[in-house]
């Protein structure tokens, strides 16, 4: 009895590289369309001559690219080939042909490295190598090219916006711990004790090994001299003469010795500690910053990522939308 052929099985990864997403393209060479490509699929080996059906401001789209999409389309979403399914493919290339658009503007590109890890990633989803994914695509009349043009036009448009806009998104604490009390995190619960961290700077200044009680006693004056003179962080900003300055962000009380712990968690922001002698060093820090929260930090990181994304997805929705309306789009 002959062996049937391995029949692909979408996963939720190459469904979702399918769907809409947001991370170099360049634009086919004209001479390149009148080429003769080879369909797979049900006839393999027969050529056919290829010509353009949509321009995207002069980016043109060819009916072998609508074909090989909706194949593809046809394959990751179980879908049958039908007249709304070439228009969900021809829509599809559309966008990401101003995706990449968008992308030589901003000087992005795609790596080749992450591609190659993004289908190796997928071939071993479904038990198979990339050569073998290749197959099994093939089998079902679809090159695996169109997956490869799909995953670069995602990470060039995912990389496009970020760029275009990271200094406008700031997820502030207050808005990670309304979405940590809206999923049942610990953020804002009385329950859950709070944390807090300090941005501090420490400075030191250096005691010799076998120093003298005279040269300790000079360290010492000069730490109370700088404290008496200290008004602000900025003070600490150009260095300080014969000190050494050390710039410690989201420092956890508990990670420091005592008696310093004490005297940071109980200073002000704006405030330097009384100096502490130990046996390498007289010790001062300048307390710059605190932040107090509620939860873990675990989880408030990933509760911060997923408002970053999802802030992002709205600004490239809207992005997307912005250059379909400006966009120069000829059907053939």
């Amino acid at each position: 009895m002959r062996d049937e052929p391995k029949r692909l099985q979408p996963d939720a990864s190459m469904i979702a590289v399918a769907g809409s997403g947001f991370r170099r393209g360049a634009g086919l060479v004209a001479a390149l369309l009148l080429a003769v490509f080879l369909i797979g699929g049900a006839n393999p080996g027969r050529a056919q001559e290829v010509s353009i059906k949509v321009l995207v401001n002069d980016d043109p789209i060819s009916d072998y690219d609508i074909d090989q999409r909706e194949r593809f389309l046809a394959i990751t979403t179980q879908e049958q080939p039908s007249p709304a399914l070439k228009k969900k493919a021809t829509e599809m290339l559309i966008d990401e042909r101003l995706q990449l658009q968008e992308g030589r503007k901003l000087g992005v590109t795609a790596n080749e490295d992450d591609v190659t890890k993004i289908l190796d990633d997928m071939a071993k989803k479904n038990n198979l190598t990339v050569d073998g994914l290749a197959t099994a695509l093939g089998n079902a009349g679809a090159n695996i090219k169109t997956l490869k043009d799909r995953i670069r036009s995602q990470a060039v448009w995912q990389e496009s916006v970020r760029r275009k806009f990271r200094r406008e998104v700031q997820i502030g604490e207050a808005d990670i711990d309304v979405a940590m009390a809206v999923t049942g995190g610990h953020a804002g619960t009385a329950a859950a004790p709070a944390e807090t961290t300090l941005q501090l700077r420490q400075v030191k200044y250096e005691i010799p090994a076998g120093a003298d009680q005279k040269t300790i006693a000079a360290r010492l004056a000069a730490a109370e001299n700088l404290r008496a003179r200290f008004d602000n962080c900025a003070d600490l900003a150009k260095g300080v003469d014969g000190a050494s300055v050390k710039t410690l962000q989201d420092q956890k009380p508990a990670s420091l010795a005592q008696p310093a712990r004490l005297l940071v968690t109980s200073a002000k922001i704006g405030q330097m500690t009384p100096p502490t002698i130990s046996a390498a060093a007289v010790e001062l820090y300048a307390v710059c910053g605190k932040r107090s929260f509620r939860g873990d930090e675990t989880d408030r990181n990933d509760a911060q990522r997923k408002l970053m994304n999802d802030e992002m997805g709205l600004r490239a929705e809207r992005l997307l939308r912005d250059l379909r309306q400006e966009a120069f789009v000829e059907y053939r």
